[in-house]
Parts: C-alpha cells; sequence; structure tokens
C-alpha cells in the first residue's frame, strides 16, 4: 500500500509476517521456461537467433527485509520490513547476491573486483535483460488502460512539481500489492526501477552482455518507478552508473538453472523450403555443365563414361578430381601443423573479448585475422565459425586500421556469429597483407611461389588457420563452419571444397560459376584458367564438399537464376548419401549487398546445422 513506511512498527512487521505466511516473499523463485525467438539487432539491421536458458528469479522486487537480514544494513529512503529496498548502487546489489549465496551455500557468481559474472554457477545474479524481459512476459508492455492493476508507477500530469514531489514523499508500494503477470512475478513494471546484469547500450544489440567488466559504463535498468510518468515513452528501459544510489531503484534476483537442449533432426521438417525454391524452367536443370556422376575410364584416348551410383563409387572418384584441382591451384607454401599466433591487441566489447593477432603462414609472413571469444558459449567445446574477407574489420564491424571497412550490418558475419555463442574468427585475404595494391601481392606471391594462384595461396592460408584452431583449447573441432560474402564467398567455398574439417560453408553472392565473375583476375588463377581441362567449373567443388551442408546466397548480380544450375549439378552427388537438403540456394533478388533476410538465413543455415547431433569423434 502506498505510504506503508508511515505505519507503527508492529503494523509493519505484521504485514511482512503476513506476506511471507502467504508465500510471497523475493526469497521465492519462479522457474522462467527456456525461450527461444528471434530478435532484430538494431546494430546491424539483422534478426538473430535468441535462446535463453530456464532460469530462476524472485517473486517480488528484494525486500528491506530480505536485504537487511543478508548485510545487516538497509539504506533505503523509505523503510519498511516489506517495500522494496532502494537507494542502493548496483555494486551493492551483486555484493547481495555473493553473500546470499554463500550464506545459502551455493556457489557465487560474482567477481567483486571487476564485477564479472559467471552464469554457469548456480548462486545468486542480478538477470540479463534479455531474462527480465522474459520474466516480464504480459507485463513487459501492457496496454495503458491495465497498468494501474499492475504497476504502482507515477502520474499522467507532468506539468506540476508539487504533485511530483508529493508522489515521492509517498514512497513505494509494499511488494505484491498488485496483480501478478502470468508467471506470478510482481512489480515487473513501477514500484522501483530493478538493475539489470548488462551494460547499457541505446542501440539494443543481441544477445547482451553478461559478464563484460568495463568501469565506468552505465547499467540497464527495467521496469519504472513509483514516480516514472505512466506516458514515458521509452519502454521502461534506462541506465544508471553503477555506483549510482537512488531512492528509485531496487533490483531483484535470479539464479540459472540447469542447461538442457533438444536435438533436432535438420531433414525431419520443411525448415529448408526456402532454399530449395528453383524459378520456373530450374528446378532440375544443369545447363551445359558436365555430369559429376559419369567418371572417365580406360585410356585418355579412349575413355568411356561409367555411371557413378554410390556414395562409394564417388569416394573412390575423389581423388582424380582433387589431383585435377589441385594441378590448377598450383605449388603453394607447405602446411604449418602448429602456426605462430602474435596477438596485437585485446578489447572488452559488450558480450565478448576481441582478440586482433597476426597468424604466421610462412616463414616471417602473416595473415591478420580478429578473434571473437564469447562471452556466453553457445555449446561447450565451442563451436567455430570463420569469416574470410578483404580484411577483418568488416565482419567484426569495428575500424580496426585495414584498408576496408564498413559499419556493423549485413556484412558484420563474424559479429553475428559471435552474438550466436560462437567462436567467430575473421581473417584477411592475402593481397591485403602482402603488398601496397593486389599487383605488388601477386608479384611478390609469385617470386615467392612461381605455380601457385591467388586462391591456392588462400587454400593453403585456409588450412594453416584450420590447424590453429582445432588446436585451440575449448573448440569444438567436428563443429567448424566457414562463411563470406563476395570475395569472401570464394574463399568460403574454396577453403570447405579442400578441407574436410570444415563442416559448414556458406558462400554469399561468390559468383559460383567461372563465367559468373573475374575468375580470370591474376589475384584469383589469372589466365592459367583457360588451361583448365574441358569441363572443368565450379560443381565439381561442390562435388568434393558433398554431404557436408553448403547454402548459395545470391542477389542477381553475380549469382542468378543461373547459379541454379550448379546448385543442381551437385545435388545429384548429395543425393547420393541421402543428403539432398543439405545443399541449397536463397536468391534475395536485391543486388549484390546481403539483405538483412538473406545474412540471417546465413546465420540460421549455420546455426542449424551446428544443432545437428555430435559427430562421432572418430569422423
Amino acid at each position: 500500500m502506498p505510504g506503508s513506511h508511515r505505519l507503527p512498527m508492529k503494523l509493519r512487521l505484521a504485514c511482512a509476517f503476513l506476506l511471507a505466511a502467504s508465500g510471497l516473499t523475493a526469497s521465492d523463485l519462479v522457474r522462467i521456461p527456456a525461450q527461444e525467438y528471434d530478435a532484430v539487432d538494431e546494430r546491424t539491421g539483422v534478426k538473430t537467433h535468441m535462446r535463453i536458458d530456464a532460469f530462476l528469479i524472485s517473486r517480488t522486487e528484494t525486500t528491506q527485509q530480505d536485504y537487511q537480514s543478508v548485510t545487516h544494513s538497509n539504506p533505503s529512503l523509505h523503510q519498511a520490513a516489506d517495500l522494496p529496498v532502494e537507494n542502493l548502487s548496483w555494486w551493492d546489489a551483486i555484493r547481495y547476491c555473493n553473500a546470499r549465496s554463500l550464506r545459502e551455500h551455493v556457489q557465487p557468481c560474482y567477481d567483486l573486483k571487476t564485477g564479472k559474472c559467471d552464469g554457469s554457477r548456480n548462486g545468486y545474479r542480478l538477470p540479463t535483460e534479455a531474462e527480465w524481459l522474459a520474466a516480464a512476459a504480459d507485463h513487459a508492455a501492457p496496454p495503458a488502460a491495465k497498468l494501474s492493476q499492475i504497476a504502482h508507477l507515477g502520474l499522467n500530469d507532468t506539468t506540476h512539481i508539487p504533485l511530483l514531489l508529493a508522489r515521492v514523499n509517498e514512497g513505494p508500494a509494499r511488494v505484491a500489492s498488485l496483480a501478478p503477470n502470468r508467471y506470478g512475478l510482481y512489480d515487473m513494471l513501477g514500484n522501483v526501477w530493478e538493475w539489470c546484469q548488462d551494460f547499457f547500450d541505446v542501440v539494443k544489440s543481441y544477445p547482451p552482455a553478461l559478464d563484460s567488466p568495463q568501469p565506468g559504463r552505465a547499467r540497464v535498468i527495467r521496469g519504472g518507478s513509483y514516480i516514472t510518468a505512466p506516458t514515458w515513452s521509452k519502454g521502461y528501459r534506462s541506465s544508471l552508473d553503477p555506483d549510482a544510489h537512488s531512492p528509485f531503484t531496487g533490483f531483484r534476483v535470479c539464479r540459472s538453472a540447469p542447461r538442457t537442449r533438444t536435438a533436432i533432426t535438420p531433414d525431419s521438417t520443411s525448415w529448408n523450403e526456402p532454399y530449395r525454391q528453383a524459378p520456373p524452367g530450374f528446378e532440375t536443370t544443369t545447363g551445359d555443365l558436365t555430369d559429376l556422376l559419369q567418371s572417365s575410364t580406360g585410356p585418355i584416348q579412349t575413355p568411356i563414361q561409367t555411371p557413378i551410383q554410390t556414395s562409394d563409387q564417388w569416394r573412390h572418384h575423389l581423388p582424380g578430381l582433387k589431383k585435377k584441382w589441385a594441378t590448377l591451384l598450383g605449388v603453394c607454401q607447405p602446411d604449418i601443423l602448429h602456426p605462430t599466433l602474435r596477438v596485437l591487441h585485446r578489447s572488452r566489447e559488450p558480450g565478448y573479448t576481441a582478440t586482433l593477432a597476426d597468424l604466421e603462414v610462412e616463414p616471417g609472413r602473416w595473415a591478420r585475422i580478429d578473434i571473437l571469444q564469447p562471452d556466453r558459449p553457445a555449446q561447450q567445446p565451442i563451436p567455430v565459425v570463420m569469416v574470410p574477407y578483404y580484411d577483418v574489420d568488416t565482419p567484426a564491424g569495428e575500424d580496426l586500421g585495414g584498408r576496408n571497412y564498413t559499419p556493423p550490418g549485413v556484412r558484420s558475419f563474424a559479429l553475428l556469429a559471435v552474438q550466436q555463442g560462437y567462436l567467430a574468427v575473421a581473417i584477411r585475404w592475402f593481397a591485403e597483407s602482402d603488398g601496397e595494391s593486389y599487383a605488388e601481392a601477386v608479384a611478390s606471391l609469385t617470386l615467392r611461389h612461381p605455380a601457385c594462384s591467388g586462391l591456392g595461396k588462400w587454400v593453403a592460408d585456409a588450412r594453416i588457420l584450420v590447424n590453429y584452431l582445432v588446436a585451440r583449447p575449448g573448440v569444438d573441432r567436428h563443429r567448424l563452419a566457414i562463411i563470406g560474402h563476395s570475395l569472401g564467398g570464394k574463399m568460403a567455398l574454396y577453403a570447405a571444397a579442400f578441407d574436410e574439417r570444415i563442416g559448414i560453408a556458406a558462400a554469399s553472392e561468390p559468383g559460383i560459376g567461372f563465367k559468373q565473375s573475374n575468375y580470370d583476375s591474376y589475384w584469383y588463377f589469372g589466365s592459367a584458367l583457360a588451361s583448365a581441362p574441358p569441363g572443368t567449373d565450379q560443381h565439381e567443388l561442390l562435388g568434393l564438399l558433398a554431404p557436408r551442408p553448403f547454402l548459395l546466397i545470391g542477389g542477381d548480380q553475380f549469382d542468378t537464376a543461373e547459379s541454379w544450375h550448379y546448385i543442381n549439378a551437385a545435388r545429384r552427388v548429395y543425393a547420393l548419401f541421402d543428403a539432398a537438403p543439405k545443399i541449397g540456394y536463397f536468391n534475395h533478388h536485391q543486388g549484390h549487398t546481403p539483405t538483412p533476410e538473406a545474412a540471417w538465413r546465413a546465420m540460421e543455415w549455420i546455426r542449424h546445422f551446428f544443432e545437428e547431433p555430435r559427430p562421432d569423434a572418430s569422423r
């Protein structure tokens, strides 16, 4: 009830005891089920898949009685046992969480020097903003007509200061004095603002950071207070410095619940329907491409075409196909099994740590990489997404001093991947590293390795990157994916085709056929492409990929309806493995740059196959 802090002490204590007797205390925790949904990341404009594990959260805001029983103090301006505790900082709130955890013999979550939270522990902590929103449920954005039933907010009158001060003097209501939401939680709106774990960012980027210690950064507060105007238009979302004390801000606690996952079977649903919608006339056609299932046998002068009918026959055919392509790619630098990493800079970002580094790919020559390590990995061990591009800046969505940078957006595949809880590694194309322009880089490469093509150089560099990743502690070497756009799409296709350790590939607008892009440029193949054996084209690379998942993204600049010929040709090989749904093509028809939907679908493709039952370790 408003103004309950003015009641006689005996009556106030009686209220507290009645509240406790009804089972409505902040000590009660309600289980909020795991949830999955898609949210648009305001930084990139791309939908991202959100997964919130099940968690426990207190039924009410932390009361003064609860707070005082743990800390033996009460900082509140308006004091009564059954009022929410307020006038305490974010640091005070997490100290309470640790102290309560110790008292109840569960694992404290916080490093009190840094504020870092270990969400895998079972102790008390503050909810993330995503968890707070999930718990708020039907009270997150209720109809205006319902506000007075569920939320102790301020006045609609925003002109008269005396009325505002009268409301301040009145103070918050006792907890659980209004109707609960569908989970049985009280005061998710109104009464006092509630501290959340996350750092505040006016641009909502997902998932929010759980444990990025950055002193001085404001923390998110949610829900509004007893003086917040109901007409305030910011969704009851604001921020305070973590050292700030306010009589309008308190908190409620939560705890992590045991994480459980349900394995999915990708082929059991029509999830891949958008990836197999060929336009009329292109449903099964392969144009003038050679038939991948016709194998040449016998003398070269009089080869006999023998149909390949089984996956074993295809595997038997592969060495000859690989040998042809190895000749075309050329001889490049030797493989380095244990490459050296030279760390240049580490930075803390909301939700992840970025490590800018150089990876030694030849003696004295380095490939620039940017490693984005999520604070909360999606799985343990952690899956990896590699993102090749001109430079590491655009995939990471951060200006790192390279020659090519665009702000966070649809090309920021490394940023999108780390948001999903994957280890993301952006890598720079050799021609951006090794010379003033592509001409100098190619000249230098040719002087060192006369028989090496530009794409051959990339395949060698990519193999060394994979060598580094599979040896990195905590990495799931059975869940490696690669995705790229334009030049990066070509790099993704070639790296995956020639390294079977890369389990999933996606390429946006690479120009899937030789005639669809500038593969005769000397930083790719140059004039040597003209000497390739008749019938050689990149549908053969898709055959080398089978049965691993591959997605092509097109936009009608380089990849058009004609690209279906390549997908259809390779699909016959995939069918030998009963893996036809694992190759697909999505055309957004909007030009070279991927649309937000296309970027989302590419990431969904990777997520979907990452969540297949884990392969046998003998793979």
